[in-house]
């Protein structure tokens, strides 16, 4: 018994001994998620554009690649271009929701508020990358 109150006081001690939780390493890793995402935003709006212009020029892409069908990638192109624009547009969102100033807060409130924001910027990282990579790998069958 008696050990068993040792370990539990250790455990208390170890509990009430730990470190408040840091905003501003939450709002650093927010951020840094952040500048990849934006860097990640070039890749996007090239892809878009190269979409956009075999949409703009099915005439000459049939021409280049006779045996295809011209309807069915016409649907599959605005849907590409579809699904990129709308990853840019909850990146768009993201930033003009996201408020970093967090001087009415206290530091366990901005530490929560940034960890929140971390998961909203983690699944847009993802959304970016998967919509990046179904577009590259898209665009490569046009490539010469």
């Amino acid at each position: 018994m008696k050990k068993l109150i040792i370990a539990a006081s250790i455990v208390g001690v170890m509990f009430s001994c730990s470190q408040p939780v840091d905003y501003k390493a939450e709002r650093d890793e927010v951020m840094k998620t952040h500048d990849l995402v934006m860097a990640d935003h070039g890749i996007v709006v090239k892809n878009q554009m190269a979409i956009d212009s075999l949409l703009q020029n099915l005439g000459a892409l049939k021409q280049r690649f006779p045996t295809l069908d011209i309807a069915h990638e016409k649907v599959l192109m605005e849907e590409k271009v579809a699904r990129l624009k709308a990853a840019e547009e909850l990146m768009n969102d993201w930033m003009h929701q996201f408020e970093p100033d967090i001087e009415q807060k206290s530091n366990e409130e901005a530490a929560a508020y940034f960890k929140a924001e971390k998961i909203k910027i983690n699944r847009i990282d993802s959304l970016y990358k998967a919509e990046i990579s179904a577009s590259n790998s898209y665009l490569s069958a046009f490539r010469e």
